[in-house]
């Protein structure tokens, strides 16, 4: 069940676009907190707007997506202690109409120490972001993309269509396609919005 929160009379910043999330076990149910700007964002996105409807959105599965790319990022990041990092991460990259925000996560460890690791209450933040040109340039690396996929990936960030792409580096639309394809393939993503997400996140 999602619930809204008047963060304003605790005097947190209107403009701060955050959600908290505490997933449920057998003794509560999960709860889910957003600031306005949040819910603002993510009525924007695409999978809202389709509904048609102006209602708050369902972001509990959003939330548990992103607690289990947190839990994935942990496991990779090997930390030995029991202790979660308390530096937030960058776990997702949305697109809300044509801007980019990052979600960045951290889990709020302390808050409860009856409760195990895995309920534990996480805080996701959602900025406004640009491609990073040297963020940008290390995934390059990372992912051994060529120069034309290079050249097709920073259109691609500045929210250019396939036909845009196409006529910018005077190829044809089908063989932008076949690009993006093969860029889907490479990064073991299955849209244009998850080949973003891949990259900006590393």
């Amino acid at each position: 069940m999602n619930n809204t929160f008047d963060y304003s009379s605790q005097g947190v910043v209107k403009s701060a676009a955050f959600i908290f999330y505490r997933s449920g076990n057998e003794n509560f149910d999960s709860k889910v907190f957003y600031s306005p700007a949040a819910r603002d964002i993510l009525m924007r996105l695409d999978s809202v707007k389709k509904k048609g409807k102006e209602t708050s959105p369902d972001i509990s599965l959003l939330c548990v997506k992103w607690k289990k790319l947190m839990d994935k990022k942990y496991e990779e990041i090997g930390s030995e202690s029991e202790e979660k990092p308390d530096q937030a991460c960058l776990i997702d990259v949305i697109k809300s109409q044509k801007r980019l925000y990052a979600v960045r996560g951290t889990v709020l460890s302390d808050s409860s120490h009856n409760l195990n690791p895995d309920e534990w209450p996480h805080l996701f933040i959602l900025d406004r972001t640009y491609s990073d040109q040297a963020n940008i340039a290390k995934s390059f690396r990372k992912w051994h993309l060529n120069k034309r996929e290079q050249e097709i990936v920073q259109l691609l960030l500045d929210d250019h269509s396939n036909k845009e792409i196409a006529e910018e580096l005077k190829l044809s639309c089908n063989t932008i396609k076949g690009y993006m394809k093969l860029l889907m393939r490479k990064l073991d993503v299955n849209s244009r919005a998850g080949i973003i997400s891949k990259l900006l996140t590393g």
